[in-house]
């Protein structure tokens, strides 16, 4: 309100080439951008000084400066500095020869007194308005003092005394306006005790009488707001809100209060009933304070007061009364932290509480619709957010874990040829078996990296760091149990490859599509070349635990499926050989896996579709990142991705104290880390620009495996030359037979025939050394049983962590989905695109919104929601607080509000007066038995204090520098 009143000032002398505003209150603040935005539009450049050595060396800058027209001085310096010259405090800006060049209409004055006449259209404000003390606390609560005059001239036509305006400022910087001229209510209380007691004491000097008869009226009131009159708020807040958490819990809670803090004792006689009226109606005012507050009781609670509360009164590790905690704890992120602590500890252990870990369950991840209600919910917390996540991994953990050692028995006594395909597909996709190394890799993140505890192992009962410990030893355990249980898995799916993949090449059928089938058997049944658009994504190393965490809940967001195909690999999965498959549309023998892809998608899409026009190599849009390249035929478009295939190589294995071979990057921090980056900006900008109908195909090349630790020696006669062996396949020359290899390594691999694989026996290469073309002959193929790795001659054995070209359940099954762009309407939510001021000044406040609605079809449903909005610097990404909401008919609106952080400006965005960041704000939400995440993205650019522009000087050392030297005085 008052950045407008000061522009419509400037707007009516815009037309001048120089203004002058001064604000000797200081009433603009700095991080207000509204003079600075009015004097870009207008070609003014800005100086901001508050003494007179920073205003001369800006001055005499900028009147050299043949580029700057129009200029504009904000003179900040103090009216008390200007009337009353002090030989130990800096000059104030002194222009004179600037004054000589503009009109007096060009000389805009700030009063906060003018400002008031105007608005109020009351000619009796005093003089005291323009006060600096008055005036302080005036323009921090501009409407609440309009509001409250108005209420003066309802009581009072025409009275405006001097305790008039003192009332009209106490009351208003106070936070109830409403109270100025009668008597306050409850809620007046609430504003006046909890969040206006520091206005309250610099009343005591400023309006004695008037903060007198305010202390007067608190000490009639009940408790606790009596407290507040006569004693330290800080103390009657703590003994408030201890109060109300302990009186959830404990019967006795006022005795448990004075044992913490026998200081808090004369304020526990408060009736359990006000207790629970005035919580709620406290948290309604201003539930941010509220927030506070209780952050800073929580910080106060000592090692000794959370075992008392916790362990000697709740005994949440008994008998699961963990449960009941956390159900009936509203307020405290610190006690429900701790106390899910314990309940991811029980959940864990040999002998968990089933019941109340049922309870758990509903309390805490159930979608009641009361739960909303609960300021708890709207409590953001890191550490309770990932004792959340944490809890949830290992309930799915444990019970795919289930299905997973039930498989394992049941191939125990299974021969060969009763495996299949299908039953190892519906295994690990429809039993979520594909997930567990995810899974497990982002257990281990949380439990051993992130913020775990609420505190510092230090400042908690012994109880709790131990439970930490069970946590990641039983962890640790789950690990190993469950890669040892996915060796098994894979022992006799090498088993069902090794006797049926022959069969897959020679007799396709419909129980299984291999990459080279892609175009003939997914892609050309649900496509009309001639009517329709279709986009092909190819995603180079996804295996199905990407596709089902990270990209399907996008693509099922806005598409439907129409069929999803049991799909493979080819043998070796390369991509050489199973990602130009796809392309080729036909086996390795048919084709050079040295031909570009748009040639062999030439020649396919000719025979297949009868397109005969040119496949066009199309640059990707932006800085394309993950994108490798882009084909076009006709009315289809090819994009092709590569999310983890180099990002997964040459991660090495690194050596724990207890012996134990882990990765050097857990699969979870390269999933979230570089994985889904790609898939929220790169490949969700491709799906936005989708029209409705189009059709899209989703396919893989291969998926990756953990490289097996024990070494089998391949021997330099068997191949053509060395580079021939990898760690997970090698082309031998001759077969193992005819090489007369050892039986211990014919036990230790799979061996097949080149023809059996349909690939080349024979290819023509380039020797550098001899410059002469020599044929390479291939006899077969040889992979590593599970656990093995092949050795390479004469070469170091350090396998990474991850790669793929064997045969194994993660490598081998690929997604291969044929879908449908949905219309807009269609789904559960819709989200808007992200609005807000997209040019800022530093040190302005941001403020984005983005609406959320349900669809036509789901308008009588309620989702809740959970919004996180970061915004990218440099290098690292700030994240904003999550945010809850409930979204029902009537939609929603999120809104971030936050002051970019300008301290990482390059020193080229520095010169260049502008930094450029990247807002994202992301929603998840549960649909049916998913999770959907939708994100919107928006640029911004904030306009920073270059040397044109506003004070390049800090403050505090302007006013140093501004002092004039004795010896010129």
């Amino acid at each position: 309100m008052f950045s407008s009143w000061v522009l419509e000032k400037l707007e009516a002398v815009k037309h001048e080439q120089n203004l002058i505003i001064e604000d000797s209150l200081r009433l603009i603040p700095d991080a207000d951008g509204s003079v600075h935005r009015f004097a870009n539009e207008n070609g003014f450049t800005v100086i901001v000084a508050s003494t007179n050595l920073v205003f001369r060396e800006l001055y005499e800058k900028a009147a050299n400066d043949k580029e700057i027209e129009k200029l504009l001085i904000l003179d900040r310096a103090p009216a008390r500095r200007r009337s009353q010259t002090s030989l130990t405090k800096a000059p104030p800006p002194f222009y004179p020869d600037f004054l000589a060049r503009i009109p007096e209409t060009a000389r805009i004055k700030i009063m906060l007194r003018q400002f008031l006449i105007e608005k109020t259209g009351d000619p009796n404000w005093p003089i005291e308005s323009n006060d600096p003390r008055f005036a302080r606390l005036i323009i921090g609560s501009i409407e609440a003092v309009l509001k409250a005059h108005a209420s003066l001239r309802v009581a009072h036509p025409t009275r405006f005394t001097d305790h008039d305006f003192k009332t009209i400022v106490a009351y208003s910087a106070l936070g109830v306006p409403e109270s100025a001229f009668k008597r306050p209510e409850a809620k007046s209380y609430w504003r006046i005790c909890l969040f206006g007691y520091p206005a309250l004491a610099e009343l005591d000097s400023l309006a004695p009488e008037i903060a007198s008869s305010i202390r007067d009226e608190i000490r009639r009131a009940p408790a606790p707001f009596l407290w507040f009159a006569d004693s330290p708020p800080d103390s009657v807040i703590r003994a408030f809100y201890l109060s109300t958490i302990l009186a959830q819990h404990i019967d006795h809670w006022k005795l448990v209060l004075a044992s913490i803090d026998s200081d808090l004792k004369p304020f526990s006689d408060i009736n359990v009933a006000i207790l629970c009226e005035a919580a709620p109606e406290l948290i309604s005012i201003d539930s941010a304070r509220a927030h506070q507050d209780l952050q800073d009781i929580e910080a106060s609670l000592s090692k000794e007061a959370l075992n008392l509360i916790l362990l000697d009164q709740l005994k949440i590790f008994t008998h699961g009364r963990f449960a009941d905690v956390i159900e009936r704890e509203h307020y405290s992120t610190l006690i429900r932290s701790l106390s899910l602590l314990a309940a991811l500890d029980n959940l864990l252990s040999e002998t968990p509480q089933n019941d109340a870990l049922k309870k758990v369950d509903n309390v805490v991840f159930s979608e009641q619709k009361d739960k909303k209600e609960l300021f708890i919910e709207q409590r953001t917390s890191p550490v309770w957010e990932n004792l959340k996540t944490a809890y949830r991994l290992v309930k799915n953990i444990l019970e795919i874990r289930i299905a997973l050692n039930d498989a394992i028995k049941k191939l125990k006594v299974r021969n060969t040829s009763e495996l299949s395909f299908d039953w190892f597909r519906n295994l690990w996709n429809g039993q979520k078996i594909n997930r567990l190394e995810y899974y497990i890799s982002c257990l281990e993140r949380l439990v051993f990296s992130a913020d775990f505890l609420p505190r510092s192992s230090n400042d908690l009962p012994a109880a709790f760091f131990s439970a930490s410990n069970r946590i990641r030893e039983r962890v640790n355990w789950l690990r190993d149990d469950i890669q040892n249980s996915l060796g098994s898995l894979n022992v006799r799916y090498q088993e069902m490859v090794a006797a049926q993949y022959n069969s897959w090449i020679s007799q396709p059928s419909s129980e299984i599509r291999l990459t080279s089938h892609f175009l003939r058997r997914c892609l050309k049944p649900n496509w009309d070349p001639q009517t329709e658009k279709a986009v092909v994504f190819v995603f180079d190393g996804m295996r199905y635990d990407i596709w089902d965490e990270l990209v399907r809940p996008i693509f099922e967001d806005r598409m439907e499926i129409i069929k999803e195909y049991p799909a493979s690999s080819l043998l070796p999965s390369e991509t050489h050989i199973s990602r130009k498959a796809i392309f080729a549309g036909t086996y390795p023998d048919k084709f050079s896996t040295r031909s570009g892809e748009d040639a062999l998608l030439k020649d396919v899409m000719r025979t297949e579709f009868g397109y005969k026009g040119d496949v066009e190599v199309i640059t990707p849009d932006g800085t394309g990142t993950g994108e490798t390249v882009r084909y076009r035929a006709g009315n289809i478009d090819f994009f092709i991705f590569e999310l983890c295939d180099k990002e997964l190589h040459k991660i090495p294995v690194k050596i724990l104290p207890d012996g134990r071979n882990v990765p050097g990057r857990p699969l979870a921090f390269v999933y979230q880390q570089h994985i889904k980056d790609i898939i929220d900006t790169e490949v969700m900008s491709i799906i936005r620009n989708l029209s409705s109908d189009t059709k899209v195909f989703v396919v893989a090349d291969h998926g990756f495996n953990t490289i097996g630790r024990e070494r089998i020696r391949v021997e330099n006669a068997w191949l053509n030359d060395s580079n021939d062996c990898y760690y997970l396949n090698a082309w031998l020359k001759q077969n193992l037979t005819e090489v007369n290899a050892l039986k211990k390594i014919r036990d230790s691999v799979l061996e097949f025939s080149v023809s059996d694989l349909r690939m080349p026996s024979s290819e023509d290469v380039y020797d550098r050394a001899t410059n002469r073309n020599w044929t390479k002959k291939y006899s077969s193929i040889i992979f590593p049983r599970t656990g093995f790795a092949l050795s390479r001659p004469k070469a170091n054995f350090n396998p990474d962590a991850y790669s793929h070209g064997g045969i194994s359940i993660q490598e081998m099954l690929v997604p291969m989905l044929a879908m449908r762009v949905k219309g807009p309407e269609e789904g559960l939510l819709i989200i808007s695109p992200i609005t807000g001021k997209i040019d800022l000044i530093e040190g302005e406040e941001a403020e984005f919104r983005m609406t959320v609605h349900l669809t036509q079809s789901h308008k009588n449903q309620e989702v809740r929601i959970e919004s996180q909005a970061t915004y990218q610097e440099k290098e690292d990404t700030s994240f904003l607080p999550n945010q809850i909401q409930y979204i029902s008919t009537a939609g929603g609106e999120i809104v971030y509000r936050f002051i970019p952080n300008t301290s990482d400006a390059s020193d080229d965005e520095r010169k260049l007066g502008l930094m450029e960041r990247s807002l994202k704000i992301s929603i998840n939400y549960r649909e049916g038995q998913r999770t959907v995440r939708k994100a919107r993205t928006m640029k911004f650019s904030v306009r920073l204090n270059s040397e044109k522009i506003v004070r390049r000087v800090p403050a505090h050392l302007g006013k140093i520098l501004g002092l004039t030297p004795r010896s010129m005085k």
